[in-house]
Parts: structure tokens; sequence; C-alpha cells
């Protein structure tokens, strides 16, 4: 049962997935309309499941990387094979906290792109997020920022466009748009802002084409949003 949708990506046409905040460690295929098509259990713990991407090869990454009151050392993101039904390993994370900035360490926030993962950082105080990048290979890695984006909003969803030449930050109540000439790893400032009404806590996103995206919120509504 879909109870805390924090998670969204597209499967294929007409479904996605999604998956809970912390109750099991299911992933759920709803359609777009939000009813229950399938879901697959995997053999990873949800102590705090954030976001969900794709390399679009069957390669799927389960981020376990909330951090609400910075007690969690080590953050997780998972790798799971959804056509062979099994485990490709585990990416572990520490913070490198060379700023007294461990407010840092908490993301909702993850996107693939080429061969690595991207993490924004969700900042309380709402005014940027911080940008870690780590490779898409099992291991023990160490983060340090990459980059600094302003926006005003505690981030909650990142969105890459299947084209990879936009992306797209969800935070309560507006999305950031940004255009991308040489990927994520050089991220430049937003080119607008959508604000859209509180759809309660928002915490999911994915494009559906070039511009119309799917938003979700915590309490499983699904709302579709297009760009004029």
């Amino acid at each position: 049962m879909i109870t805390e949708s924090s998670g969204l990506l597209r499967h294929s046409d007409s479904l996605f997935y999604t998956h809970n905040d912390d109750t099991d460690s299911c992933l759920y295929l709803i359609s777009a309309a939000g009813n229950l098509k399938g879901r697959v259990c995997i053999p990873y713990h949800n102590r705090d499941w954030e976001d969900i991407s794709s390399d679009g090869r069957g390669r799927l990454f389960i981020g376990d990387i909330g951090n609400n009151f910075y007690r969690q050392d080590t953050l997780k993101v998972l790798i799971f094979n959804e056509e062979e039904k099994n485990s490709e390993g585990i990416i572990r994370m520490s913070f490198l906290d060379e700023k007294g900035e461990n407010s840092a360490f908490d993301f909702e926030a993850i996107v693939w792109q080429a061969d690595s993962l991207y993490l924004f950082s969700k900042d309380k105080r709402e005014r940027y997020s911080l940008v870690f990048a780590v490779p898409d290979r099992p291991g023990d890695y160490t983060l340090s920022p990459k980059q600094k984006i302003p926006v005003a909003g505690m981030v909650t969803s990142a969105a890459l466009r299947p084209d990879g030449k936009e992306f797209a930050l969800l935070t309560y109540g507006k999305i950031y748009f940004f255009s991308l000439s040489f990927g994520l790893s050089q991220i430049p400032a937003p080119d607008f802002c959508l604000a859209y009404w509180p759809m309660r806590q928002s915490e999911s996103l994915c494009y559906l084409g070039r511009d119309s995206l799917l938003l979700g919120n915590e309490q499983g509504n699904l709302y579709l949003l297009k760009r004029k």
C-alpha cells in the first residue's frame, strides 16, 4: 500500500515506479492516474527512501538518503537490477564536513547521468542546494560539494528531461528549471521558476515529455503539469 509516496520514476509510456518513505521495501508500479498495477519487493531495508533514478539500462538507484536530524554518518544508494530482480550492490556515502555544515548531509533528490549520481541537499534554511556527485558503482565514497545552486526552498525531488538538455528541481510550491549545456556536472543559474499551488507535501517529480511533468505528494496524489 502506498502511504507516503516519496519518489517517482517513469518505467514505460504508461507506468511509473513510486515507493514509500520508510514504510516498506517495495517499489510500486502505478498508472498516471495513480492506480496500482503491481509491485516489486526488494531485499533492502527502507530506512528513509527519498528518491529513485535509473540509468535507462535496467539499473535502478534507490536513494536511502534522508537525514532529518543529522544522526546518520553514512547514507546509501541501493542498486537494483529491475530485469533480473537482483541486487547489484550498495553505494555508501559519508560527508567531508570542512565548514561545519553537517546540515548539508540530508537529501531528498537524486538523478543519474552518464556514469554518476547527482545528489541535491535539502537546506532547511531554504537558501540554496549543494550539489554532490558520486560514481554509479558500489563502493564507499566521501562526499564534498561540487557547486551551490540558489533556490528559495527545500529541495524534495529532481528530474532530468529525457533528452538531457533540461533539469528540474522540486521544492514546496515551486519548480526550478535549468538548461544544460554541459550536463549536471555544470549546472547554470535557473532559467525560470514555476510556482504551483502547494499540493500538500509534494516530494516526487518526473518528466513525461518535453513540456510536461508528473508531480506526486506523500499523500499519494498525482498531478499533471504542462508548460505553455
